[in-house]
This record gives C-alpha cells, sequence and structure tokens, in this order.
C-alpha cells in the first residue's frame, strides 16, 4: 500500500502520494523567493530526507509571479530531495514561460516550467518511473510479487 497524506498550510495545500509531491498553492499570493523558500523547507520538514518528484502548481489568481522565486526553483539548493520538479505556471505566462524553460534548462535537466498540469505531470512520471508490480512464478501453488522501477 502506498503512503498518502495531505497537508494544508496557510499558503496552499501539500499532497504526497507514490512519490509524487504535489504542492498546489493558494490564490492570491505573492509567489516571490521568501514564499517558495518557505514551500522547500515545509517540504524538507513533512518529507525529511525521502528524494520525491515535486509538482508545483501556481495558480491563476497569483498576485505576483517573481522570476527570481522560479529561478531559484531550478537551483542546487532548493532541489534537496528532489530528483525532478514541474513547476505550473498560469497561461497567460506563455510567452515568459518559454523564454523561463530556456533558461532554466540551462542549469538543471531536471526542472521544467509547465502550462498545462496534467502534461507536468506525465513529464514527471516519464522521468521519475512508475512502480508496477510484477508477477514471477516460484514454485508450485506460491506467487512472488517483486516490483520493478520502469522509466528513466
Amino acid at each position: 500500500m502506498a503512503h498518502a497524506f495531505t497537508y494544508q498550510a496557510p499558503y496552499g495545500t501539500f499532497h504526497f502520494s507514490e512519490g509524487l509531491l504535489m504542492v498546489e498553492l493558494a490564490e492570491d499570493l505573492i509567489v516571490d523567493l521568501p514564499l517558495m523558500q518557505r514551500v522547500s523547507a515545509q517540504r524538507l520538514e513533512l518529507l525529511g530526507d525521502r528524494e520525491v518528484a515535486e509538482l508545483i502548481v501556481i495558480p491563476r489568481a497569483h498576485l505576483l509571479l517573481d522570476r527570481a522565486a522560479l529561478t531559484w526553483m531550478a537551483q542546487g539548493a532548493s532541489l534537496t530531495g528532489v530528483h525532478h520538479r514541474a513547476i505550473v505556471v498560469p497561461a497567460h505566462l506563455l510567452v515568459w514561460r518559454d523564454r523561463l524553460y530556456q533558461m532554466i534548462s540551462r542549469l538543471r535537466p531536471n526542472v521544467r516550467v509547465f502550462r498545462n498540469r496534467r502534461v507536468a505531470k506525465a513529464w514527471l512520471q516519464d522521468r521519475a518511473g512508475t512502480f508496477t508490480p510484477r508477477v514471477q512464478p516460484r514454485a508450485a501453488g506460491h506467487v512472488e510479487l517483486d516490483l520493478e522501477v520502469s522509466g528513466a
């Protein structure tokens, strides 16, 4: 059985399930460097040294999206305990997102910016792999389950 939990913070909701941490930021926030540092610190407090894939969703009703915050999320200090990170930004930031992706991709190939939550989650699943049970016959009447990691 997979470990799953949801934690409600004043600035957003953290949901962890099957190796994926989804952080949905609250509306009407200024998404700046101090906020993203709080999100990172909260992740470390909740999950400890467990390494996860992280999906950060910035709502359409945010007040300000600071470029320094997004840049910081692609740098080493913020990636402690994160093997891949996808950031979903509001659709009206499409042009800025493309420029930001080019800038971020030079820093870390394991961080990417998306407009669509489903596409971002699929990218994370493709990069992080998924656990699929594989049944192997062991002896007459016995079945052994083996967990195999697939993906890159």
